[in-house]
Formats: structure tokens, sequence, C-alpha cells
């Protein structure tokens, strides 16, 4: 037996696959599924991408202006704070008590003292001469140092007051921003310089503050840093003065002034977080721009789209679900009355009665059941007219055919008895004569036999039977019959192969098919005979490469007295129809003239077929 290669099994697994998916795909109620989903499904996930967009959208825009007003609130209030800051450096330079070169050191520093702790928010005041040497300090820790160098000591000393960066100095543990002022006698003449230190806890305080007005919304963080990137206020003190701020937040110096020019929300290189950047102006001359960042998590921004697409996606799930059943239930309803008229068409095609269910339906479909009923009508009229007129056709073939095979040797037997009645005849003549009338006799005994079998019903004796074997016993009895140089025999149904049957009648047809199957080879040839099992039945298949049958002669193979033989009478195809119809089978013919014929046998292997 031949195999399937591994590749082609695959083809037709995956050919078979794409079959089944193109059925369902034809399907009345899959393609109403499908239609439905589309109709309700895409205006739905249009709809919700739309949506999707236009919130996103909005919250973008929400956070975009609440980091900017949040920003340039902070920016605002620490403008207010700086300045006033400056506006205490301007009073302090202009006490008195500092312009008087009359009072002393001492004097000077109990004056400084008094200022600051009015004030609060400063943590010391240095007061310097024109060379830049401490005269007043008011934690005593800095007199008689020289700090001419400082930057904020030159730019006062210029006449300018003038902000610092943040630094630390010995005298105070704590990071501080150094204000500068140059101080006036009486007369105009400069004589000195007053810087205050203030406390950056003041600064911080106030930004989180309005810092706390955005974080009502989400959360946000907040600093303040310089254009050369030092952090210069920020809620852990540790981190004030350091310089990874550009770092983190992915900016260069020139991106970050780019950015503080744009009202535009900055996104860090990460995509984790989103900055609104400020600069913060002073009327005092600083030593570096200082700007407001106030920052805040891209998830927690966008927490609420993220809530809004779950619930956009738990109602599509849920509509699409309801759609799905609800669209089912339809096209059931919808189908069904199809269905069961398929069922019903099925039914009469296999003989039983077309019924159409009384059940309730609509208008069209009613109209449709009516009309199936009324050509089923028409159907069964029609069937019964042509198998009136195939009976009367058949009964006169039958007469014809009885006549003809039965006139012949009752002609020869008149012929043979005229003749001894007209003459006589010696002894070796009459027995001559008696055997040719006895021959012609036996014919038409036989003829009578096989006209009686093909009519009349047998009594089956059913039983078990091993095809193998039963095929072996035959060709053992049939091959002595045929010349070995003649036909060549292959039985390729070499193991136990067990069908339901009545052993004689099977006998009978396998070797009728066998002899016209040797009948049909002029020269040399052979008879193949070979099988397949299905579900419930055996597929034996004898075929042969003899002379085959032309089209015209094998669409009437089968009808009684139809033959090609000179001395045959058309019975033999027609008895092993019947039979195989007794048998609960079937008998297929298959030819092609000059290529050879195939006769299928399908038999029963289990008794359940039988009733």
């Amino acid at each position: 037996m031949g195999t399937v290669c591994p590749n082609r099994r695959r083809a037709l697994i995956r050919r078979s696959g794409i079959g089944r998916i193109g059925r369902m795909l034809k399907s009345l109620q899959t393609r109403i599924l499908l239609y439905s989903l589309l109709i309700a499904s895409v205006p739905l996930l249009i709809l919700g991408i739309i949506s999707y967009g236009s919130q996103r959208s909005l919250l973008e825009k929400e956070a975009k202006n609440a980091l900017n007003a949040g920003s340039l609130n902070i920016v605002n209030e620490t403008y207010s704070y700086l300045n006033e800051r400056i506006s205490d450096v301007k009073l302090m330079s202009a006490n008195s008590v500092i312009i008087n070169p009359g009072h002393s050191k001492e004097e000077k520093s109990e004056e400084l003292k008094k200022f600051i702790d009015a004030k609060g928010n400063y943590y010391g005041v240095l007061h310097l001469d024109m060379e830049g040497n401490v005269i007043a300090d008011t934690s005593n820790k800095m007199i008689g140092d020289n700090l001419a160098q400082r930057i904020w000591f030159k730019e006062a000393i210029e006449g300018h007051e003038f902000l610092s960066d943040v630094y630390k100095t010995r005298a105070f543990s704590e990071p501080i921003i150094a204000l500068s002022a140059p101080v006036y006698d009486n007369a105009g003449k400069m004589i000195g310089v007053v810087s205050p230190a203030f406390r950056l806890e003041g600064l911080w305080e106030l930004m989180e503050k309005k810092a706390n007005e955005i974080s009502e919304k989400y959360p946000v963080n907040f600093f303040m840093i310089n254009q050369e990137g030092i952090m210069i206020s920020k809620k852990d003190p540790h981190g004030v003065m350091q310089d990874s701020a550009l770092k983190e937040m992915g900016l260069t110096k020139g991106k970050l002034m780019e950015a503080s020019l744009s009202d535009d929300l900055y996104s860090a290189e990460n995509g984790e977080k989103i900055y609104s950047i400020q600069p913060v102006h002073t009327i005092a001359k600083t030593e570096n721009k200082w700007f407001v960042v106030v920052g805040a998590d891209k998830k927690q921004v966008f927490q609420p789209l993220n809530d809004l697409l779950t619930r956009y996606l738990t109602i599509y799930s849920i509509v699409f679900v309801s759609i799905i059943l609800a669209v089912y239930l339809l096209t059931k309803t919808l189908v069904r009355p199809v269905q069961e008229l398929v069922e019903a068409t099925e039914d009469f095609i296999g003989g039983k009665e077309f019924i159409i269910s009384d059940k309730r339906s609509f208008e069209e479909m009613e109209k449709l059941n009516l009309a199936f009923l009324r050509m089923m009508e028409t159907i069964e009229d029609r069937e019964k007219e042509i198998v009136r007129t195939e009976k009367l056709k058949y009964v006169g073939q039958l007469a014809a055919g009885v006549a003809h095979e039965i006139r012949n040797p009752l002609t020869t037997i008149k012929g043979f008895f005229q003749l001894l009645k007209s003459q006589d005849h010696d002894k070796t003549l009459i027995e001559k004569y008696s055997d040719v009338m006895l021959h012609e006799v036996d014919r038409v005994n036989v003829f009578v036999t096989q006209l009686l079998d093909l009519a009349k019903p047998h009594q089956l004796e059913w039983e078990k039977i091993d095809l193998k074997d039963l095929l072996e016993e035959i060709i053992d009895t049939y091959i002595p019959s045929i010349p070995s140089f003649h036909v060549r025999l292959i039985n390729e149904v070499t193991h136990s192969v067990v069908v339901y049957s009545d052993r004689n009648r099977l006998r009978q047809v396998l070797l009728n098919v066998l002899n016209n199957s040797c009948e049909a080879i002029e020269a040399r040839g052979q008879i193949e005979l070979r099988h397949n099992s299905e579900s419930h039945y055996v597929r034996l298949v004898i075929s042969d490469d003899g002379k085959g049958i032309s089209p015209e002669n094998l669409k009437n193979i089968g009808m009684p007295f139809y033959t090609t033989k000179p001395d045959g009478n058309g019975l033999g195809v027609a008895t092993c129809i019947q039979i195989m119809e007794e048998l609960k089978g079937k008998f297929q013919i298959e030819s092609v003239r000059d290529e050879g014929t195939k006769v299928t046998l399908i038999i029963p292997t289990t008794n359940r077929l039988i009733k």
C-alpha cells in the first residue's frame, strides 16, 4: 500500500482547515453575525478612539495649564520674596548707624543684629569697608577677614544691588544666598558694603505653599536652579548646590533657556516626567539666571486617562459580548427555519415525507416553505407519473425479453417435433434430436430461474464473513477455469476483513463480476481486487484493464435484457444490483472505453444496518 509524504499530508491538513473556515464563512448565520459585529463595533471603536484622543488632549492641556500656572505663581512669589530681601538690604545700607563713621564696630554689629532679629529671615549680616575688610559681623566670626574677591562685593562696589548664587561659608553650616548693596554716607560718598545672608527655608516654604495648590490635582516636585544647572532651592537641603538636575531632566544649558521661553511642557528623555520651566526675574543684578522648575509624573497626570481607557474597554467588552449574544439569538431565529427547510428537503431526498415545522416564522420564510411544499408535491406527482411510465416501459421490455428468450428454444423444439412427425427416423437420429430439445428446455429453465431470482425476494442468512477467506475460496475455484497466459488475477486483500452479509448471495455477485471482467479481456490483461474500510462499510473494488464499456452502453447497464454479448440475456448485472440492495450494500460501476472497467461493491460490516 502507498504512503503519503509528510509535506503533502501537512498541505492536505492545511487545505482541509482552510476549507472548514471557508464553509463557516459561507453560512448565513456566520455572515449575519460578522456583518452585525462590524456594523456595531466599528462605529463604537471609532467613537472610543476619538473620545480617547480628545480626553488625552484635554488632560494634556489641563496638565500644561496647571503646571505652567503653578510655576508662574511660584515665580511671582519668588520675585516678590527676593525683591523684599533686596528692599531689606537697601534699608540696611541706609541705616543711620551704619552710614555714620562715628559709630564703633560694636555699635554697628549691634544695630545689624537688631535688624535681622526684626526680620527673622537672615542668618547674619556683614559690613565691609571699601577694601573688602569685614568691620562688623553679627556672628563675630569673620571680623577682620578680607572678602574683596567675592563677586557680590565687587558688584556692590560698582554701585549695584546684587543677588548671589548659593554658596557655603565657614561662618554658616548651611548653604546661603548673599545679598549686597553699597553704603553711602550723608554726603553721598560710598563708604562700604553691607551683605546679609538670608535663609533658604523661607524661600522653600514660600515655593512649597504655592506648589501645594497644584498638588491638589496630582503630586508635583519643584525646585529652583540656575543656568549652570546648580540647584538653588530644594526640599532636601543636601541636594542644594548639586549639578545633576539638568542630567536627570535630559537638558543642556542651551535647551534650558529654550524651554524656559516656551509655554509647552518639557518631557524628560525617559518619558516618565513632564516639566514646566519658568525664568525668575529680580530688580537686583544676579550672578546667573534662575529658573523655577515644576515637574509631575506622567503616569499620575494621565492616570484619569488610563482609568477612562479601562472603562472604555470594559464597556466595549460588555457591548461586544452583548452584541454577539443578541445577534446569535437573532440569527438563530432567522436561520432556524432555513435549517429546518434544509433538513426536511434532505429527508425528502432520503425517501421520507416532506414535513414542514408548524412553528411560527417570519412571512418570507413561510412563503418559501409553502413554495417548497408545492414544489415537493409537484415532484412527487411527476415522480409517480415517471414511475408509472417506467413501469409500463419496463413491463413492455420484460414481455419482449421473455418472449424472445422463450420463443427461440420453443421454435427449435417445435421444429424438431415436426421433423420427427413428418418422417421415420432411426434411434440415433431420435437421440440426437432429443438432446437438442433437452438443451433448449434447459435454456428455458435457466432463464426462468434467473428471472425468478431477479423478481423473487430471498430468505437471507446473515452472518459474519471474513472477506479475505471468501475471496481466496472463490479465486481458488475460479482460477482453474481461466488460461494463466490470458488473465492475471491480483488479490490485494491480504488481511482479515470482516463483513456482515449472506455468504451465498455475496459469492454469486463476486463470481458474476469476476466472470464479466475475464470476458472483457480479449488478449492479455489483469484483474485487481483491493479494498478500503469506511465507517460501517467495506469498499471492495474489482478492476480490469479490458476493452471497457462505451458511455452509451454504460448508462443502460443493469437494465434487464440489455446486453452487448451475443449469447447474453442482460440479467447478470441486474441480478447483482438486486442482490447488493438485498444485502444493504451498493453496486457501482465505472468504465472507460479501451481502458477498463471498475466495479465497486459496498458491503456492510455491522448488523446495525440490517433491519
